[in-house]
């Protein structure tokens, strides 16, 4: 985890391409500061722009600027996550229904570190939620998961979210699943050179 961390605090994306293809995976995009026209996923792009208005001239928006009336486009896709141990892990405060739907599971309450038992893209996210704090960062990532996934690909925003102390303690975020797609065989465990914590 620490060395995705460190790849992406480098914007060195063939370590992160590497990553993925060793998982059957492939990372399509990953953009720091994306604006609202990265792709044309009406949630994430409403998302974006709902972010942006909340800054008021700061870097950041507070985290109890954000409303549930002021986010209707986007209900049911909505991810709120509390960081935890340093933003090394997150707990979900709140998982979205259509996102749990298509994942088939309801996260709320539930650990980042939890996501799949602890798998490849687990651990991705981890390091992202991580490097997305020390960043400061919003950031979009379009990824396609191995062929035993039964969705084809994830788009994602994460946004982060400042306390009254300036610290990003959570992050706003949408997950946009692809077409269901039935699901193959499993693929080989993961390289244990990316899994040290």
């Amino acid at each position: 985890m620490e060395t995705l961390a460190e790849a992406l605090l480098a914007d060195r994306r063939d370590l992160l391409d590497d990553y993925f293809a060793e998982h059957g995976a492939r990372l399509d995009a990953l953009v720091w500061s994306p604006s609202s026209t990265v792709c044309d996923c009406p949630q994430i792009s409403f998302l974006i722009d709902y972010w942006q208005s909340l800054r008021a001239g700061a870097d950041l928006p507070a985290a109890d600027s954000i409303s549930p009336f002021g986010m209707k486009p986007a209900l049911g896709h909505i991810v709120l996550i509390d960081m935890v141990d340093d933003g090394w892990d997150g707990v979900f405060r709140l998982y979205g229904t259509k996102v749990a739907e298509t994942y088939g599971s309801d996260m709320t309450g539930r650990r980042i570190s939890e996501i799949d038992g602890g798998n490849y893209v687990s651990l991705f996210f981890r390091a992202l939620y991580r490097t997305a704090c020390l960043r400061r960062q919003s950031l979009y990532t379009h990824h396609f998961p191995p062929p035993h996934i039964a969705v084809e690909s994830w788009q994602r925003i994460m946004l982060p979210l400042r306390d009254a102390d300036g610290r990003v303690t959570r992050f706003l975020c949408s997950n946009i699943a692809g077409p269901w797609r039935p699901p193959h065989a499993r693929m080989k465990a993961p390289d244990p050179a990316f899994t040290r914590a």
